[in-house]
C-alpha cells in the first residue's frame, strides 16, 4: 500500500508542476506549522463481530506539518507531510505519519489577509509501540486565514479536522479509527 501511495504523489506532483501554460506566473510556496493536536476517544471494536471492546481515552499533544505547493489565482495544491502525536490511556502514545495531498481555495488576493478552506487526503501510518502498525487512508478538512507580513512570508492559522480508515492491533485482537481536530500556527514561504 505504501509504494502505491508514494508512486500516486509522485505522478500528482509532477502533474502539478506541468500544469498549463497559464499558471507559469504563479508562485511556489513552503510552508510549516505546529500545533496542539487532540484525537477523540478511541473506540476498539473486534475485528470480526464489531462489538464493542472498549474505549481508550487521549490526551493533546502536538502536530507538526510542512508543505510544498503551488497557487492556481484562488486556489492552491500541495504535497504535505504531518507527524501527530497523542497521549493515551492503555496503549501508549499514538503516532501519525501522513502524506496529503491538499487542495486549497483562498477568499481573497495572497497580498491581503486570506481566508481560506482546505480538504486532503492520502496515507496515514498509525502506530503505538507494541499495539499497533497500519498504514490506512487519511483525510483532513479544515479552515485558517493566512496574513502577510511582507510580499514573501505570511503567517498561517489553522484549523482542521483529521480522520483515518481502519486501524488494526498487530496482534488483530481489535480495531478503530481516529478521528480528531488539531490547531496549527506557521509560516507560508513564497518561492519566486
Amino acid at each position: 500500500m505504501k509504494k502505491y501511495l508514494s508512486i500516486l504523489f509522485v505522478f500528482l506532483f509532477m502533474g502539478m508542476l506541468a500544469f498549463p501554460a497559464h499558471a507559469v506566473d504563479t508562485p511556489y510556496y513552503l510552508s510549516g506549522n505546529i500545533g496542539a493536536s487532540l484525537f477523540s476517544g478511541i473506540t476498539l471494536n473486534s475485528p470480526t463481530t464489531q462489538i464493542q471492546q472498549g474505549t481508550v481515552q487521549t490526551s493533546a499533544s502536538y502536530a507538526v506539518e510542512s508543505a510544498l505547493g503551488k497557487d492556481f489565482d484562488g486556489f492552491r495544491v500541495e504535497v504535505e507531510a504531518g507527524l501527530q502525536q497523542n497521549k493515551t490511556t492503555g496503549i501508549g502514545a499514538i503516532n501519525v505519519v501522513s502524506v496529503l495531498l491538499n487542495g486549497y481555495y483562498d477568499f481573497s488576493d495572497p497580498d491581503e489577509i486570506s481566508p481560506y478552506v482546505t480538504a486532503g487526503i492520502g496515507y496515514a501510518g498509525v502506530s503505538a509501540v507494541n499495539y499497533v502498525r497500519s498504514s490506512v487512508l487519511g483525510y483532513q478538512v479544515g479552515f485558517g486565514v493566512i496574513i502577510p507580513i511582507n510580499e514573501i512570508v505570511g503567517i498561517d492559522a489553522r484549523y482542521r479536522y483529521f480522520g483515518t480508515g481502519t486501524c488494526k492491533f498487530i496482534d488483530n485482537s481489535s480495531e478503530f479509527k481516529l478521528a480528531g481536530s488539531s490547531v496549527l500556527l506557521g509560516l507560508k514561504f513564497k518561492m519566486r
